[in-house]
């Protein structure tokens, strides 16, 4: 995990950045492949890649020549980001990237194919439990995420990814305002 600056999480806070550096965290991509599994024009892309290299958040780990291009092959620092800073920027950058977040997941639920093999799943709960458990649940939530990172194959541009099927996890454990206020 890597502790950001409040600048840094705010670079985030636009949707396409948050979902290229999603695939940048992968493995490492060409802009060109970002491009192409976003369904968008490189050109669109480039600026955003200059942002998040500039912030840190991106690494060019090498260049390939590829007949008579250069190719530029990045990759994330990072596949989990923390803030770190003022608790008062803290909060306002954790809530333009958790926007995000929670955007970019509605986004994917409502575009969603139907009628494929594994619908979409999605479930709420809203628990109620002594303050001193929620630690263990944080760390249980955080090791089940872990875990299915863990099962990601990695290796891309190698053939891996073609027999792969992209899904996303997105999980929110946040105390919920009491009712009314």
């Amino acid at each position: 995990m890597l502790q950001r600056t409040v600048a840094d999480l705010r670079a985030l806070a636009h949707p396409l950045r948050l979902r290229m550096m999603e695939l940048f965290a992968e493995s490492p991509k060409t802009t060109k492949q970002v491009a192409e599994l976003l369904g968008q024009p490189p050109t669109r892309l480039y600026h955003h890649v200059a942002a998040l290299e500039r912030s840190g958040l991106l690494v060019l780990k090498e260049k390939r020549q590829n007949r008579g291009a250069v190719e530029k092959w990045y990759v994330g620092i990072a596949q989990q980001i923390r803030a770190a800073g003022p608790k008062k920027q803290n909060r306002a950058a954790r809530r333009a990237v958790a926007a995000t977040v929670l955007e970019q997941a509605k986004q994917e639920l409502l575009s969603a194919p139907t009628g494929g093999v594994e619908p979409a799943l999605l479930a709420r709960v809203v628990v109620a439990v002594p303050r001193a458990k929620i630690p263990a649940i944080r760390k249980r939530l955080f090791d089940t995420v872990q875990s299915l990172r863990s099962q990601t194959p990695r290796g891309a541009g190698k053939g891996v990814e073609r027999d792969c099927e992209r899904w996303a996890v997105t999980v929110a454990f946040a105390p919920v305002a009491p009712p009314g206020s």
